[in-house]
């Protein structure tokens, strides 16, 4: 019987370390920081080759966002969101005239400079696309 007893509470410990040793490749757990002023492009697919520029101002507690968009076509939002590593999910609800709001999702670059995304809005002007980059000030 102790020759069972062996193998057994070496099996047990193997398994008990596999699920610790994780896949070696995991993007980090702990949120990024998002914290700042962000300017740069953003299109809008009801007008191709066309591209506005954005600032978007972001506050950031643990792994929550809150902010304001501004923009170079008169557009204005405050922002809430979420982060999970380097990627973000945010809704943006419209404060100017043309009542709406937009979802996003976006990646921080690994050198935090950078914000690459896209989003899909819904306001005055109808139901839209388009992909933004935006570099930290």
């Amino acid at each position: 019987m102790s020759r069972l007893v062996l193998p057994a509470i070496c099996l047990a410990a193997a398994l008990a370390v596999l699920p610790a040793c994780g896949d070696g490749g995991s993007a980090p757990t702990t949120p990024a920081n998002y914290t700042g002023t962000w300017v740069g492009d953003y299109t809008v697919s009801l007008q191709p080759g066309v591209t506005y520029v954005g600032t978007l101002v972001v506050s950031q507690t643990g792994s929550s966002i809150t902010g304001t968009l501004t923009t170079n076509a008169g557009r204005t939002a405050n922002v809430s969101g979420i982060i999970s590593g380097r990627h973000m999910t945010a809704t943006f609800t419209y404060t100017d005239g043309c009542v709406g709001s937009a979802s996003a999702t976006a990646n921080l670059s690994a050198d935090g400079q950078t914000v690459t995304g896209q989003y899909q809005s819904t306001d005055c002007i109808g139901s839209y696309t388009g992909t933004f980059v935006l570099r930290a000030q």
